[in-house]
């Protein structure tokens, strides 16, 4: 019974059973038509499975209804450019099953920093054989009940609002710790088109407990000659050169698994650091930024124009579909 919650709960097909458990309660109390009438699915129904993806950890209620407000206008955004609901849906039961995945490599890499050990376990988990967690089971499954019910108080309260730029939907990012100081849209896309992204400071970030973050890699598994070459306004790494072929550096961030392209490279031993400075790629909204804004006080309406100072914050009626 363990190991089948264990496989339900990291699947992610718990989300379609939550969801669709109202309607499953409405059909045998009032049958299928019924049912079909009193739970039309849409955008509201979804933000809250989208914090579940989006949102890791705990936050204050502003700051949540932030992350909802952002959650909301990347659906709409989606929708628009003529995805289904069935198909973002999809993706993000599949994202909180990889998000599983990934907490339960994060588990295993802080158990251990012996690389041979490391390596061998990242081996058992890859070919399903993972030892080293064992979910609560039913205690998961209701904990995943409890967010969604937090979400979903966070996407009522902000029911219908998203972001727009000059009254149209855009790409709002968010990330969950900036270096100190957000990147600018235009420095990082090389597009006038998202120049709404404006770069601010959020110094609180600074002060994260995860804001500086090591990776080592063998020293035998890189170039021999790595160089970073260019930054942007924020100190992210934009360009970097290995053995004298350029990269570019989110891709290189994201190819390396590294926190985030704020980095430095350091040569320890047979081993070469990649020191980093915050999480993500550091554009648009800072959940740790915006959280800490939330605990001394600050509204989502206050915490979203401090991080899309030229977007604003309007009302969208339901999109038919």
């Amino acid at each position: 019974m363990r190991k089948w919650f264990r496989s339900f709960y990291s699947s992610g097909l718990f989300i379609p059973f939550i969801l669709l458990l109202p309607y499953m309660c409405t059909i045998a109390l009032n049958g299928a038509d019924k049912a079909l009438l009193l739970h039309s699915p849409g955008v509201e129904d979804m933000v809250p499975l989208m914090l579940m993806v989006q949102m890791k950890g705990d936050y204050a209620e502003e700051a949540v209804k932030s992350q909802a407000v952002i959650a909301r206008s990347e659906v709409y955004r989606r929708l628009e450019n003529g995805e289904s609901e069935g198909e973002i849906l999809d993706e993000v039961s599949e994202s909180i099953a990889g998000k599983n995945r990934e907490r339960r490599v994060e588990q295993m890499t802080t158990a251990t920093e012996d690389e041979e050990v490391l390596s061998f376990r990242i081996a058992e988990l890859n070919s399903g054989r993972s030892f080293v967690v064992v979910y609560g089971g039913v205690w998961k499954l209701l904990s995943a009940v409890d967010k969604l019910q937090q979400y979903g108080a966070a996407a009522e309260a902000t029911v219908g609002q998203v972001l727009t730029y000059n009254g149209k939907l855009k790409l709002v990012p968010y990330h969950e710790i900036s270096s100190g100081k957000t990147r600018d849209g235009k420095e990082v896309f090389h597009s006038a088109d998202y120049g709404y992204l404006k770069s601010v400071e959020s110094s609180q970030d600074r002060e994260a407990p995860d804001y500086v973050n090591s990776t080592y890699v063998p020293a035998s598994q890189l170039p021999a000659k790595l160089v970073v070459k260019k930054r942007d306004s924020a100190g992210y790494v934009t360009a970097l050169t290995a053995d004298g072929n350029w990269l570019e550096g989110e891709t290189f961030r994201q190819g390396m698994h590294l926190a985030s392209a704020d980095f430095s490279v350091q040569k320890v031993g047979k081993m070469v650091r990649f020191l980093c400075k915050g999480k993500g790629h550091g554009i648009g909204f800072s959940q740790y930024g915006g959280n800490e804004m939330a605990k001394k006080g600050s509204s989502w309406e206050e915490i979203l124009e401090t991080y899309f100072p030229e977007m604003e914050v309007e009302a969208v009626m339901e999109m038919e579909r």
